[in-house]
């Protein structure tokens, strides 16, 4: 079985990489993957820099809030840009009623969304500093709705001002983050950073919008039925989404208020580490899905046969930037964040196999979506989130922070196992590897 894998793989690849339609993938997203290349790049310096310069401790303090707000977040974002994208590419005379719906609808959660992640910040016990930092964070909450007009772009095939703006912050940003290190300022100011890229990428969105679109916000229009039809169709993307946003990150919540703030600082530099590459499967698994899901209304043979090259490509390439990195990990994470940072190693190591499980999450993902099976691919989320939430609470006691680790790698392992307790995707499995 593995050499037909194999073989399938390294034929798939080279249709792939000479086929038409790869090079107008490239022609399309170009925009889309200089912007993810340029992050790369600026991330993986700036990360080591601001690590150093916080320690442990600081750098656990931030994390912790991003990590609290994202969980949150799912909420002020209702989970509509998916529906929403559909719907402008479906009724483009409905603009000003789906973006204005969207937008408003967006603008009002929001600000319950903050008024909730400051509250539950608070009653948890947080101290003043880190209940402030969750409220800077949250404060793009009230900020992230104006973007909602990205997804117009898009559906208008111009994702190309949304890579403008995302190429520009990639070094805009990170000189901030330096420039904060040369001053030697506080920790508030790196959230404030976090706000301030929020507000700039909804300033660009408004004045391309205006500019280029020649559109005005002043057009935009709630209407309660369209908000309805929009949230009918999205909740289960908002409880998929919430599951998604707890089984990636309570690790760190959970860590600060079981251990304390320097054990999420050292735990989020192994999570850095292994997120600053880990776009790459998922924009293979992107770039050539469409061509996938093409072949099974045709051909099922061809269509699983693609599908089970697709998964030993994008688990190749990942085991493949993952085993060095694991043999490596102390001197990495010596030369990269410091000293301060060498308990990382451990934890760097389960992770890195974690980024394998996250790939088989993104396949799962995208075979629900080709064989329609959203309610189960709902059901999977909560199971995943479920799972996570349980491990991390039974084994950070008896591990500490590895076993945090160990907890976030079993959860995604349970999404992927989840496959088979539903008939419907079980049999689905079974013939695309049979």
């Amino acid at each position: 079985m593995f050499k037909r894998f194999y073989k399938e793989t390294q034929t798939f690849t080279k249709q792939w990489w000479q086929h038409a339609g790869f090079q107008k993938y490239f022609k399309n997203t170009g925009w889309l993957f200089a912007a993810r290349i340029t992050s790369f790049f600026t991330s993986f310096l700036t990360v080591a820099m601001v690590a150093r310069y916080l320690g442990p401790e600081n750098l656990g303090k931030l994390d912790y809030a991003q990590s609290f707000v994202a969980i949150i977040s799912i909420f002020s974002s209702l989970g509509i840009d998916q529906i929403l994208y559909r719907d402008l590419i479906s009724y483009p005379e409905k603009e000003n009623e789906l973006l204005g719906t969207a937008i408003f609808a967006k603008l009002f959660f929001g600000l319950i969304a903050f008024i909730i992640a400051v509250t539950i910040s608070h009653l948890l016990g947080d101290n003043l500093l880190l209940t402030t930092l969750v409220g800077i964070c949250a404060l793009n909450f009230l900020i992230n709705p104006i973007g909602t007009v990205g997804v117009l772009f898009n559906a208008q095939v111009k994702a190309k001002y949304s890579s403008q703006i995302s190429i520009f912050l990639a070094f805009f940003i990170p000189a901030l983050k330096i420039l904060v290190i040369f001053l030697n300022r506080g920790l508030i100011y790196f959230a404030l950073i976090i706000f301030i890229e929020g507000f700039i990428s909804a300033l660009w969105s408004i004045y391309v919008y205006i500019a280029r679109f020649h559109n005005k916000p002043s057009s935009w229009k709630f209407k309660l039925d369209t908000f309805k039809l929009l949230l009918r169709d999205s909740w289960p993307l908002i409880l998929a989404g919430f599951s998604g946003y707890v089984y990636a990150k309570i690790d760190q919540v959970l860590l600060l208020h079981l251990i304390d703030s320097a054990t999420v600082g050292i735990y989020g530099v192994a999570v850095k580490l292994t997120q600053i590459w880990a776009f790459l499967p998922g924009m293979i698994i992107g770039s050539v899905f469409p061509a996938i899901v093409n072949a099974k209304k045709t051909n099922f043979p061809l269509y699983a046969k693609r599908f089970r090259a697709l998964a030993g490509l994008t688990i190749g390439i990942t085991a493949i930037i993952a085993l060095p990195l694991f043999i490596f990990a102390p001197l990495i994470i010596k030369l990269v964040f410091g000293q301060a940072f060498i308990g990382a190693t451990p934890i760097l190591r389960i992770y890195l196999w974690t980024s394998i499980a996250i790939t088989l999450v993104v396949l799962v993902q995208h075979y629900f979506i080709a064989e329609n099976f959203t309610r189960i691919f709902l059901y999977t989320s909560i199971i995943g989130a479920t799972t996570n939430v349980v491990l991390n609470l039974i084994l950070i006691p008896l591990f500490g922070s590895e076993g945090s680790a160990w907890g976030t790698m079993l959860s995604y392992m349970s999404v992927v196992l989840s496959l088979f307790f539903f008939k419907k995707s079980r049999d689905g499995i079974m013939k695309i590897f049979a």
